[in-house]
């Protein structure tokens, strides 16, 4: 190979950078033109989502205001939040209540972030979608998950439920089937009135326990009348509960099943509440917090 021919043959650094930032970009250009080329050939997708069809008009539950909005929904996934349009908690001016949902669906209001987030609530992948079942000794934290037939049945009839956990194969677990007692409505009635006269000394145990001898195994226990029926033994823990839901339970716990034992957040949440609005919103006046 003559001398003349290395040196064609020899390429600096800065050239092999020219040719391959060109060689890239041609390969760019390429795929850009391809992609074009196909969007060319498909017609324009029509946006449904501010079709009326496509939005569920609910309450956020991010918080405890209760905003209304609306949920855009595109084939069965919710995948957008706004407000609702028809209320001043979302939009100002809001449109009028007469106005047709048809138009009214086309007209979106404001949210805050954290009622956007409902979606990622919605979706979270660590939320529970199947019922579980302990596994092992409390505190352990090992669950199973069980079908929700199973699960139903065992609130239900109670039993040796946790038969597969050492320690507790002989452990007895009562169903409400077994806690709920006393049904009779009028019967409880009179007997939670004469508990009340026990409490304020205006009848004895011992008159109280004659009058109602025929039924005392419905109590939890007939020296302490006031503990109420075995009902009471079952207690509704709810934690954060909205209304709606909250009178729902109540009627079903209080007034169908017989249990006085419903709660929900407490004081803890709501003190607090308040106390920090208090504070925040304290003045100094003459030398001291109003």
């Amino acid at each position: 190979m003559s001398q003349n021919e290395k040196k064609a043959l020899t390429l600096s650094r800065r050239d092999f950078l020219k040719t391959s930032a060109l060689l890239s970009g041609t390969a760019a250009l390429t795929q850009v033109g391809c992609a074009v080329s196909k969007l060319s050939q498909h017609p324009q997708l029509e946006y449904t989502l501010n079709e009326a069809e496509s939005q569920i008009f609910t309450v956020c539950l991010q918080c405890h205001t209760d905003c209304p909005i609306k949920v855009k929904v595109f084939e069965g996934v919710a995948v957008k939040i706004d407000g609702n349009p028809y209320s001043l908690q979302t939009m100002i001016p809001s449109i009028k209540y007469n106005t047709p949902v048809e138009m009214g669906a086309r007209f979106d209001g404001s949210i805050c972030p954290k009622g956007q987030a409902g979606i990622q609530t919605l979706y979270d992948p660590y939320r529970i979608t199947r019922v579980l079942k302990r596994a092992g000794k409390r505190g352990e934290n090992k669950w199973k998950a069980i079908p929700f037939d199973q699960a139903i049945q065992e609130i239900v009839e109670g039993g040796y439920l946790f038969k597969d956990v050492p320690g507790e194969e002989n452990r007895y677990v009562t169903g409400l089937k077994e806690l709920f007692k006393l049904r009779d409505a009028r019967l409880a009635k009179s007997m939670a009135s004469d508990a009340k006269k026990v409490a304020r000394g205006e009848m004895s145990v011992a008159e109280f326990k004659n009058k109602h001898k025929n039924h005392l195994n419905l109590l939890i226990d007939p020296d302490h009348p006031d503990f109420g029926p075995v009902n009471n033994q079952f207690v509704f823990m709810a934690g954060r509960i909205e209304h709606g839901r909250k009178e729902f339970a109540k009627r079903w716990m209080i007034n169908g099943f017989g249990s006085i034992n419903w709660f929900e957040h407490t004081t803890i949440c709501e003190q607090s509440h308040h106390i920090a609005y208090k504070m925040v919103t304290n003045q100094y006046k003459k030398g001291k917090w109003t």
